[in-house]
């Protein structure tokens, strides 16, 4: 347990050292000023941890802290919100890019990885007329309307780094948004050996994109007519399990691709009556000798897609809350929990070094990693 408190705290302090030079706040200079920039940090970090709002989470780390002075959550929040948004979305990659780079120090990267892209929505409730900043989608938890983020995580055990993020917005599309998350990849010297995307990113401009920057991919293909009818072909042996598929879409976006069909694990004529929904097709470019040396790796591969989900739901251990429509805040906010989940990673990757272990799955519980920087706040305002 000593270890893992040791490795946490130095961790954290790694974390907190990059959130104070990189993402510079100002706060008052006077003579007379009860707080300064650390304190600001100590205090973000602390909603982060605790997944409060600034009012009631400052007030509950002053009375934990007893006679110590805490700042306030409108002194918190209104010194973020003074920010222009521009200059915080730079200010947060370059601290994300850095807890990344400490990441890096243990050989993480040192190989290609594979990498799942994805978006991670949160929903929207409050009225707002700046409908650019946000996104439009299925109807969820009573509304269609989400912050929305894009971003790029390994997903290989024991290396779940987040490598990159952008903000979403309405009239930002897909292509663009993985154009630009594979390239901050490689700028940082990452490269994805496998990209895995979900149906969501299953389109003529995406693939053509991908196709463009020579990235290698895998997504499972939506059921479009043309699908339809491969799929048909292919049960009715008149299609092979691997082949060339050419796309179109409207009068001139077309993409070509490898299609690879496989039957649904457990799938059968009693509990799937329609055929289609036997089988699933993905589409890939990886090249044909390379699918066809392991062609049922494949499904495998994607599989490990489902370390992004469990990454976001680490993210959102370390998202602190808001009704604030400033989009300073909330982008420093989704920010904040994506530099101390690297922190958790980095934590656990200390720990494995010392053990000479390969870390496979989390040494370091999350709370653990909470408990001490909660610690180390809590005498930063009591000193």
């Amino acid at each position: 347990m000593a270890h893992e408190y040791a490795a946490s705290a130095e961790a954290y302090e790694k974390a907190t050292q990059i959130m104070s030079s990189k993402v510079s706040i100002p706060t008052s200079d006077r003579y007379n000023a009860k707080y300064g920039e650390k304190d600001l940090h100590h205090a973000l970090t602390a909603l982060s941890i605790s997944n409060g709002y600034a009012e009631s989470g400052m007030s509950d780390l002053a009375m934990e802290a007893s006679a110590a002075k805490v700042p306030s959550g409108s002194w918190v929040r209104d010194a973020v919100e003074k920010v222009e948004e521009g200059r915080m979305t730079v200010m947060l990659n370059d601290a994300l890019q850095s807890t990344l780079a400490e990441v890096k120090r243990f050989g993480v990267f040192a190989t290609p990885v594979m990498a799942g892209l994805d978006k991670h929505k949160m929903p929207r409730y409050d009225p707002t007329t700046d409908r650019g900043y946000l996104t439009r989608g299925k109807k969820e938890r009573g509304t269609t309307t989400y912050e929305t983020y894009g971003s790029l995580q390994c997903v290989e055990a024991g290396m779940r780094a987040q490598i990159a993020c952008e903000h979403v917005g309405l009239f930002d599309e897909n292509s663009e948004l993985v154009a630009k998350l594979v390239t901050r990849a490689r700028l940082e010297g990452i490269r994805v050996s496998l990209l895995l995307l979900d149906r969501e990113f299953f389109a003529c401009k995406v693939i053509n994109t991908l196709r463009g920057l020579r990235q290698p991919f895998l997504m499972p293909c939506r059921l479009t007519s043309g699908i339809k009818a491969a799929l048909t072909e292919y049960i009715q042996g008149k299609r092979p399990m691997i082949s060339r598929y050419v796309m179109q879409e409207g009068r001139e976006d077309e993409s070509s691709f490898t299609l690879v069909i496989f039957p649904k694990a457990g799938c059968d004529e009693k509990r799937e009556p329609n055929p289609l929904k036997r089988y699933i097709a993905f589409a890939t470019n990886l090249p044909m000798e390379k699918i066809l040396w392991n062609v049922h790796r494949l499904p495998k591969d994607y599989r490990l897609r489902w370390g992004i989900e469990r990454g976001y739901a680490d993210v959102e251990k370390f998202r602190a809350r808001t009704t604030s429509r400033n989009h300073s805040l909330r982008l420093l906010y989704f920010y904040y929990a994506l530099i101390l989940y690297n922190a958790w990673l980095l934590a656990n990757l200390m720990l494995a070094k010392r053990f000479s272990k390969f870390l496979e799955e989390p040494m370091i519980r999350v709370a653990i990693v909470k408990a001490v920087a909660r610690s180390v706040i809590l005498d930063s305002f009591r000193g």
